[in-house]
């Protein structure tokens, strides 16, 4: 039950902090662009119950972010 509500304060810490892009960084190098996706963490996806119900959610979140929100929730 609480992994629930950290990993939904992970989540939306993350939304509320990710800054709008500017028109002058749309518009830079592809190639940089391509670098960037290539370095993103991999998601680890785990099926965890949903608070007050017999479903499960599937939430899909980076090692680090994993390790934080358990850290959290003991």
């Amino acid at each position: 039950m609480r992994i629930n509500i950290v990993i939904t304060a992970i989540c939306s810490a993350a939304i509320g902090l990710a800054a709008p892009v500017s028109a002058s960084q749309e518009q830079g190098n592809t190639v940089a662009k391509g670098k960037q996706a290539q370095q993103q963490p991999k998601k680890i996806c785990k099926w965890l119950p949903a608070t007050g119900s017999n479903r499960v959610e599937k939430h899909c979140l980076t090692a680090e972010d994993w390790k934080r929100a358990e850290a959290l929730s003991w």
